[in-house]
């Protein structure tokens, strides 16, 4: 499998019939030639910020481990959280027409997220950017979030 450069420009690649137990350690380098993520943000909810800061620990570890340039994203915080006409007004007041990419962390448990219908319907229509939403709830789980956190990067 042939992947991005390497840091010396050589090709990145390896054997994917021999490396099949260890493919998702190969591929967590940088894999293609990317954009810079420079204008990006994150919403979560009023009372989630330790969770907004647990995943912005771990996207940011994420990128430096792909080698993806990127710089801190903007933090909001959505009041009240439960609400989806507040974030839906927080979005119109904080997204310009650069960003690149915004990760909405929910609150709620699958298949109880009252704001995702709304939310996601106005980032669809309004303001259409890649989005990603994460439910508040998986985060604090705390397995698996670097997992999560990768396959947003990729």
């Amino acid at each position: 499998m042939s992947l991005g450069p390497l840091a010396s420009g050589a090709a990145n690649s390896f054997d994917i019939e021999q490396c099949a137990r260890d493919i998702d350690r190969k591929i967590q380098g940088k894999m293609y030639k990317q954009n810079p993520l420079n204008n990006w943000a994150i919403f979560h909810g009023d009372r989630d910020a330790q969770v907004a800061n647990s995943f912005s620990s771990t996207m940011k570890q994420c990128l430096e481990t792909c080698g993806y340039e990127s710089t801190p994203p903007k933090i909001c915080a959505v009041k009240p959280g439960m609400r989806a006409d507040a974030w839906v007004r927080e979005l119109q007041n904080q997204l310009d027409q650069g960003c690149q990419m915004v990760v909405l962390l929910l609150p709620g448990s699958k298949g109880r997220c009252p704001c995702y219908d709304d939310v996601k319907k106005f980032l669809l229509t309004e303001f259409p950017i890649p989005s990603q939403v994460v439910l508040t709830s998986t985060i604090q789980r705390g397995k698996n979030l670097r997992s999560i956190v990768s396959k947003i990067l990729i």
